[in-house]
């Protein structure tokens, strides 16, 4: 699988590109939000709705180096809320500070470009229930993906990223025991994942 991440990172970064919309030293400002909720209720019991409530933001700041090349700095988050029928919250967060490096294709004469992106980042976050620290959470990631950007107008650009080849390494901890359980994992998200990001070029 690690041969497969690398030979993917040859065939995305390795192509000869066109010339970009960027110019050397733009800052490109930019990031995605989510907010998802849902609710659980088992069939013919009263009283047992659980709710949660999921909210994550991700800003991203780039340098332009050439045309074609953007090196940056990331910071996902992931943060969850969840509530059952005694009143009782479960609270979660993740996050993850980065770096990331791109890689632009024009295509033809058009506003869209092809991108390759690596990134890395460091993991860290917490679980709670009632109130009480249950787990807490360190690691890393490390990702190759594609995607495809629409030059809306020269400081203005739309996004789409899939989620293409990973590695995540995660050390949980339980509070209670301080027994760890390290989870190693390899994905291939392209057919599973998509974003979407707005962008702004100064």
């Amino acid at each position: 699988m690690k041969k497969l991440i690398v030979l993917a990172a040859v065939a995305l970064f390795g192509t000869q590109v066109a010339k970009a919309q960027f110019s050397k030293g733009d800052v490109i400002l930019g990031g995605t939000l989510n907010v998802s909720t849902a609710s659980q209720k088992q069939k013919d019991v009263d009283n047992s709705k659980t709710t949660s409530t999921s909210f994550g933001i991700s800003p991203k700041v780039g340098v332009a180096l050439t045309p074609n090349w953007v090196i940056g700095v990331f910071a996902e988050s992931a943060f969850t809320n969840s509530k059952n029928v005694s009143d009782k919250k479960s609270t979660s967060y993740l996050i993850t500070p980065g770096i990331f490096v791109r890689n632009y294709h024009m295509i033809g004469e058009s506003k869209f470009a092809f991108f390759a992106e690596a990134n890395a980042g460091y993991q860290f976050g917490q679980a709670k229930f009632d109130g009480n620290k249950t787990n807490t959470y360190n690691g890393f990631s490390v990702n190759v993906l594609p995607g495809i950007t629409y030059f809306v107008t020269k400081h203005f650009m739309l996004e789409g990223a899939f989620g293409g080849l990973g590695y995540n390494y995660t050390q949980d901890k339980a509070e209670a025991t301080g027994i760890k359980t390290n989870t190693s994992a390899f994905a291939f998200n392209f057919p599973k994942e998509f974003k979407i990001g707005v962008n702004w070029i100064f």
